[in-house]
C-alpha cells in the first residue's frame, strides 16, 4: 500500500447480523451510511462465536475473545476451553495455584472463600462447571468451611433468572459449601473505575457495611420488589445470626478463589484485596477501612499486571505476531472509550499491558451514568472527532477504533435506546468513511460479536440482554478494492491477515499459524 493512504479498522462492538424482527434494533434503526457501504462495497459475514473464536462450541461470542482473535490473526483458544479440558481429563485437581491456596487454609486453620459470577451457562465471564469443580476439589482436601460469595448476572443471563440459578447451585454443592453473599455484578464487576460501586461490594465481602437476609431468596426478592433486576442487586450477606454474618466474611489468614475467567471485570475488585499500595495505585478510589492480612488470593485466570502476590491457576500464554507487532513499519493508533479501552489495547495486542511496538493509545472517557440507555451516544462523537482530525493530518498509517454503543447500550435491554445508539454510530460511520475515502484509504467495518440485533427473546417474549451467536459484518470501504471478491464463512481471525494484505506486508516467516486474507 502506498504511503499516506490510511487503513482504519472500525469495530462496532455488539453489532450482529440477523433477519428483521421486533427486537432487531439494528434493522429498526435508520442507518443510511452503513447500508450504503454494505450495498456499494465488498462485504461478507464472519463467524464470531463458538469454536471459530476459541470459546466452547455454540457459546456466544464476547468482546475479550473477539478482540484477541482480531488482533492475533488466528483462532486463539479461550481459557475456559483449556480449564474445562483439564477438568474432563483429570488434571484440574493437580493445579498448583489452587492447591497452594488450599494448603494455606489448612495450615492456618482458616476459611476458604470462592467468589465469582453465576449464570445460566452462556456467560463469557464465568463457568458453573468451574465453580463446581473448585468446590469439589476443596471438599476432597478435607476443608469443611467453604463459603460462596456469588455475583448475580442479568446481562449475559435473563434479567431475573438468578433464583433458578441459585437453586441449581444449592443442590449441586449441598453439604459441601454454603451461599453466604449475594451481589449484583453492577457492584462486584465494575471495570470503569466507579469505585463507589466496588467499595460497596468489598465492604460487604469483608463485613464492614451490608444488608443481611436469612437466605438468598430473600436477598433477591428484596431487590425484585423494588424493580431491581439481577445485575443491580444490592450487596447482601446471607446469614441467620450476627455471629454467622461475621464468621462468613473474608478475613485474615483466609483463602480466596476468584473463579471468573475474564479479567476485565475481575481486576478492579481483586485490587482491593491484594494491592498493598491500593490508594496510591488507584487515585480517587476509596479508603479501605480494613485490610485483609495474610490472605492467599487465587485467580482462576490471568487478571493482568499490578496485582501483588496473586496466584494464577491458568496463566496466559504469550501471543506473538499480533497486529501491533506485525505492523512494525506503520505508525499505529488504537482508540476507544473507557468501557472498551482494555479490548482495544490489552486484548487486541495479545494480552500485553503496555504498547508492544510503540503504538499510540487514546482513551476517551465514557459518560458517567448509571445506565447507558440514559446516554446512548456514549462518547462516539468525541472518538470520531479525534480520529477525523488525525486522518486529515495524515499522522497515522493504521488506526483501530472501537464503538462501544451497540454492546453497552444493548446490555440495558432498552430497545428504544439501542435504536438511538445504532443511529448515533451510523452518523459517525458516515463521517469516518468520508474522511478515509478523501485520503484514498481503506475503512474496514466489522464487529466482535452480536448483541444489538436481538433485544427480545421472541420465543419467550422477554427482554434479551445477552450476546448472540449471529455472524457479524465485514465491509471493505475502499475505492482501490471496490471490485474485490471476499471469502465466505470467514471468522474474526481473518481480519488481521486482510489488513496485512492491504499493506502488502511480507508475512512469509510469520504466516504459519495465521488465517488467510478475506480478499480472494
Amino acid at each position: 500500500m502506498k504511503k499516506n493512504k490510511p487503513v482504519v479498522l472500525l469495530v462496532l462492538d455488539g453489532w450482529g447480523i440477523a433477519p428483521p424482527g421486533k427486537g432487531n434494533a439494528i434493522e429498526l434503526a435508520k442507518k443510511p451510511n452503513f447500508d450504503k457501504y454494505w450495498k456499494n462495497f465488498p462485504h461478507t459475514q464472519l463467524f464470531a462465536h463458538g469454536k471459530q473464536v476459541g470459546v466452547p462450541i455454540n457459546q456466544v461470542g464476547n468482546s475479550e475473545a473477539g478482540h484477541i482473535n482480531i488482533g492475533a490473526g488466528r483462532t486463539v483458544l479461550d481459557d475456559v476451553v483449556e480449564i474445562s479440558r483439564d477438568i474432563d481429563e483429570g488434571r484440574f485437581d493437580k493445579n498448583l495455584a489452587l492447591n497452594q491456596t488450599i494448603e494455606h487454609v489448612q495450615k492456618e486453620s482458616s476459611k476458604m472463600h470462592v467468589m465469582g459470577l453465576i449464570s445460566d451457562g452462556q456467560s463469557p465471564h464465568a463457568s458453573m462447571k468451574h465453580l463446581y469443580s473448585i468446590v469439589d476439589l476443596i471438599n476432597k482436601k478435607g476443608i469443611k468451611k467453604i463459603y460462596l460469595h456469588l455475583f448475580t448476572d442479568g446481562r449475559d443471563s435473563p434479567p431475573m433468572s438468578s433464583l433458578k440459578i441459585f437453586k441449581q447451585i444449592k443442590n449441586k454443592v449441598k453439604n459441601k459449601a454454603e451461599i453466604v453473599t449475594v451481589i449484583g455484578r453492577f457492584y462486584a464487576m465494575d471495570r470503569n473505575k466507579h469505585w463507589e460501586r466496588t467499595q460497596r461490594a468489598y465492604d460487604c465481602l469483608i463485613g464492614k457495611k451490608f444488608l443481611h437476609f436469612n437466605d438468598y431468596e430473600d436477598a433477591v426478592i428484596h431487590s425484585y420488589n423494588k424493580n431491581v433486576t439481577d445485575e443491580f442487586i444490592e450487596p447482601a450477606i446471607v446469614c441467620n445470626t450476627k455471629e454467622q454474618c461475621a464468621n462468613t466474611r473474608i478475613g485474615d489468614n483466609d483463602g480466596v478463589v476468584f473463579f471468573n475467567s475474564r479479567s476485565d471485570r475481575a481486576r478492579q475488585l481483586a485490587k482491593c484485596f491484594v494491592q498493598k499500595q491500593f490508594n496510591k495505585m488507584n487515585p480517587n478510589s476509596f479508603d479501605r477501612k480494613r485490610k485483609v492480612k495474610n490472605l492467599k488470593f487465587c485467580a482462576l485466570t490471568d487478571f493482568g499486571p499490578d496485582l501483588d502476590h496473586i496466584l494464577t491457576a491458568y496463566p496466559s500464554a504469550d501471543l506473538k505476531d499480533t497486529l501491533p507487532m506485525i505492523l512494525s513499519h506503520a505508525k499505529q493508533l488504537y482508540i476507544s472509550e473507557t468501557e472498551k479501552y482494555a479490548h482495544m489495547t490489552y486484548f487486541i495486542n495479545g494480552g500485553y499491558a503496555d504498547a508492544v511496538n510503540g503504538e499510540h493509545r487514546v482513551k476517551i472517557a465514557s459518560p458517567k451514568v448509571k445506565n447507558y440507555a440514559l446516554k446512548p451516544e456514549m462518547s462516539v462523537y468525541k472518538i470520531t472527532k479525534n480520529v477525523k482530525i488525525l486522518i486529515d493530518q495524515g499522522k497515522y498509517d493504521f488506526i483501530a477504533i472501537n464503538f462501544a454503543n451497540p454492546d453497552m447500550v444493548g446490555h440495558t435491554g432498552n430497545l428504544k435506546a439501542v435504536i438511538k445508539a445504532i443511529e448515533h454510530c451510523d452518523k459517525c460511520i458516515g463521517e469516518l468513511g468520508n474522511s478515509v475515502l478523501k485520503k484514498d484509504g481503506t475503512l474496514i467495518i466489522t464487529a466482535d460479536h452480536g448483541n444489538a440485533e436481538k433485544m427480545i427473546d421472541e420465543k419467550k417474549n422477554e427482554i434479551w440482554t445477552s450476546h448472540t451467536t449471529n455472524k457479524v459484518p465485514f465491509i471493505l470501504v475502499s475505492n482501490e478494492y471496490k471490485g474485490a471478491r471476499l471469502k465466505k464463512n470467514g471468522n474474526l481471525g481473518n481480519i488481521a491477515p486482510t489488513i496485512y494484505s492491504i499493506f502488502n506486508h511480507g508475512l512469509k516467516s510469520k504466516a504459519k499459524e495465521l488465517e488467510k486474507s478475506l480478499i480472494i
